[in-house]
């Protein structure tokens, strides 16, 4: 963070090898996109299920989070963000969740925001951000968790059980996965999305390194 409280935005993209750029860097947002190559968590997907993949970037973010984690920075994870971090703990995905039996989860036709319920974990990392059990979110996505990477615990469940927000076992520092669009949701003061980016930015300040990363899309 900057002073009087400005953000200031670095955006890296393997396009520009900029792995090595985190040092001086007070967080890292991982953002939404492709799919995660599904080699990376070893699952036969059949043809016409994924969307675009982009190896390259999946390769670049893992490095990014991997150095991430070395330097104790905070993390935000936004849809693709939850996926490929459960991916690199070695967890798995539901390549697509029309056909693993869940049909709430993608975006409306008519480009409407899509929302359902969530449940927050009772003394969770999400619990603690939002102060409250049940909310609703919006939707976009057709894959989700499956299997838990090493070291990470559900946060938060929609109404159908899918897995919608995953954190670490360990306390700190802040790393929170969430599967919907806290930043796109029409309702900002929505405690699921001012609260996660609230405590995010606090922590943010907390590590006070100089200045927050943003991953986009290349």
């Amino acid at each position: 963070l900057e002073e009087g409280g400005q953000i200031g935005c670095r955006r890296l993209s393997y396009l520009n090898g900029e792995a090595n750029q985190l040092e001086g860097c007070d967080g890292v947002l991982l953002t939404g996109g492709h799919d995660v190559d599904p080699l990376l968590y070893s699952v036969r997907v059949e043809s016409g299920i994924l969307g675009e993949v982009d190896r390259r970037r999946d390769d670049f973010e893992r490095q990014v989070l991997d150095r991430a984690l070395t330097l104790g920075m905070p993390i935000l994870g936004i849809c693709r963000g939850l996926q490929l971090a459960n991916v690199h703990f070695g967890g798995s995905l539901l390549p697509d969740l029309e056909r693993a039996g869940y049909r709430s989860h993608r975006s409306r036709s008519d480009g409407a925001e899509s929302r359902h319920p969530v449940m927050a974990v009772d003394g969770s990392l999400l619990h603690a951000c939002v102060q409250t059990l049940a909310g609703t979110v919006n939707s976009s996505h057709h894959q989700a968790a499956d299997r838990l990477g090493t070291g990470l615990r559900v946060a938060a469940r929609s109404d159908d059980g899918v897995i919608e927000a995953i954190e670490r076992n360990s306390a700190a520092p802040f790393f929170l996965l969430v599967q919907w669009h806290p930043e796109r949701m029409a309702d900002g003061e929505n405690a699921f999305s001012r609260n996660i980016r609230d405590t995010f930015l606090s922590s943010l300040n907390q590590n006070a390194r100089g200045a927050h990363i943003v991953q986009k899309e290349p």
